[in-house]
């Protein structure tokens, strides 16, 4: 069975102006047992937190965090997942992590994912890019 084309991805992902994207390969530290998928701080920082109600941001900023809604838009199914900045200065998504998205997707280390945060609804979108054994 074929996937979606890359076009289509870039559909479902959305073009609009309004929402801020960020391409990961995952890594073995992404899907291990530590639930925790570790985010890139520039686009946290300049992409998403000034997107937001600044009360919100100010959690996301703290180590208790916020936590947001992430539609998977490849399965139609949205889940709660707690963005928060690590002892690191990093930012992290933490709670579900594993279990809604790398167990219930099979998520393996060199899948590429997509994200991008929509600040019209305050919520993040979520899809597989493409597997690992797919890379060119």
């Amino acid at each position: 069975m074929a996937g979606p084309s890359h076009i289509d991805l870039e559909l479902r992902l959305g073009q609009e102006a309004n929402l801020k994207h960020y391409t990961k390969v995952l890594t073995q530290s992404d899907v291990d047992g530590s639930s925790r998928l570790l985010l890139n701080k520039g686009w946290v920082e300049e992409d998403v937190l000034p997107g937001m109600a600044q009360t919100r941001a100010q959690r996301c900023r703290s180590r208790d965090g916020e936590t947001f809604e992430f539609e998977d838009l490849d399965t139609n199914t949205t889940h709660p997942l707690k963005l928060k900045k690590w002892k690191s200065e990093s930012f992290v998504l933490t709670d579900k992590w594993k279990s809604d998205f790398v167990d219930r997707r099979k998520l393996e280390k060199g899948d590429e994912i997509g994200l991008s945060w929509d600040a019209q609804y305050s919520k993040f979108h979520f899809s597989l890019r493409r597997k690992y054994w797919q890379q060119v």
